[in-house]
């Protein structure tokens, strides 16, 4: 079974590689072009288990990296890792993304595709005040993925959206993000400063069954940060 797992975790990494390398072959038959992303964020995230309002908040940092470009029918592709640390909820999630850009205007942009997610070193524990059950939830889960940009006109500022929702391995899952960000020109690079709210929402009753109410875990609150593109 761990076998399969890590089989399974390699695959979006085998595909991200082999979609670089056919880039690559693109390029060299036709113009190519492409952007380069880069950024982190600081997530200040206060956890909620079986609809009860924990006091362990985490600080959450999160970084991803991703890479678009105007080869045909290739996706683009993204990787971001995100960490949750405190002392009744606690994993690692690394998110795989493949997706294509559906509208490309000055005003508004969408992307959509799929993301396979790991999530590793997790730790749950029931919120009672004794006889508190643990588990762990290392699964490999798949779900549906969108993003926006709306530019706000004659301005660098943009409202930004991401989601993420599947059910898969015993887990419905839930990854939201919306906020606002600005652009500043930078040579021939941009940053771009963020900030916004973001929801993590886990419902599993395999793992997070409890008496005191549904069996689901949350992460939300707000987080800040910069991108680089390039």
């Amino acid at each position: 079974m761990e076998l399969e797992l890590s089989q399974m975790n390699k695959m979006p990494l085998i595909a991200l590689v082999g979609m670089l390398s056919l880039s690559s072959a693109v390029s060299a038959a036709e113009e190519f072009s492409y952007t380069a992303k880069v950024g982190a964020d600081m997530w200040w995230g206060s956890t909620k288990l079986n609809e009860v309002r924990q006091d362990d908040d985490s600080n959450s940092p999160s970084l991803y990296f991703a890479f678009e470009h105007n080869a045909p029918m290739l996706p683009n592709a993204s990787f971001r890792y995100t960490s949750i640390d405190a002392d009744s909820l606690a994993f690692d999630k690394y998110d795989y993304t493949f997706y294509y850009t559906l509208l490309e205007h000055k005003l508004m942009n969408f992307d959509a595709g799929v993301t396979f997610t790991q999530y590793s070193n997790s730790n749950y524990i029931e919120p009672k005040a004794t006889g508190a059950k643990t588990s762990t939830f290392d699964e490999f889960t798949w779900s549906f993925y969108g993003n926006a940009e709306i530019n706000v006109p004659d301005t660098n500022f943009d409202i930004i959206g991401t989601m993420e929702f599947g059910d898969s391995s015993g887990i419905k899952s839930t990854d939201l993000m919306a906020g606002v960000q600005y652009r500043i020109p930078v040579s021939e690079s941009e940053i771009a400063l963020r900030g916004g709210y973001r929801v993590i929402d886990l419902d599993s009753d395999e793992f997070f069954s409890s008496d005191l109410g549904k069996s689901f875990v949350m992460v939300d609150g707000w987080f800040a940060g910069a991108e680089v593109r390039f």
